[in-house]
C-alpha cells in the first residue's frame, strides 16, 4: 500500500476531484481555495515529484508546462487505504472499525 503524507493526500484529493490533468499552479490555487494553504510553487512541485516517485502520479510536458495525471484511480486507492487503517488501528476487525466510526457521530 502506498503511504501518503497529509500534504500528499491533499494534492491527490485535488487531482482526483479535478477530473483532468493539472499543473503546479492549478494545484496551488485549488489547494489555497479548498484547504487554505499558502504553498509556494517549489513546495507543490516537490510534493508532486514525490507522488511521481511513489507511482501514483505521472508527469508529462505540454508546451512549457508540466501536467500531472493520476496513475491510480481513487476508487482503487481508497479501499486499500481503508483496509490498511482497519488492519493497523483495529487489528483487521472491520466491525470494530465501523463501531469506532459510529461513535464519531
Amino acid at each position: 500500500m502506498i503511504q501518503l503524507t497529509k500534504a500528499e493526500a491533499k494534492i491527490m484529493k485535488i487531482i482526483w476531484a479535478a477530473g483532468c490533468d493539472l499543473d503546479v499552479r492549478e494545484v496551488m490555487g485549488r489547494s489555497a481555495a479548498l484547504f487554505h494553504t499558502d504553498w509556494k510553487p517549489q513546495t507543490v512541485s516537490t510534493l508532486m515529484a514525490r507522488l511521481v516517485k511513489k507511482d501514483i502520479l505521472s508527469m508529462y510536458r505540454q508546451g512549457r508546462t508540466f501536467l500531472y495525471h493520476p496513475l491510480i484511480p481513487l476508487d482503487e486507492f481508497l479501499p486499500s487505504m481503508l483496509q490498511d487503517m482497519v488492519d493497523f488501528w483495529y487489528d483487521g476487525d472491520a466491525e470494530a472499525a465501523i463501531r469506532g466510526i459510529q461513535q464519531l457521530k
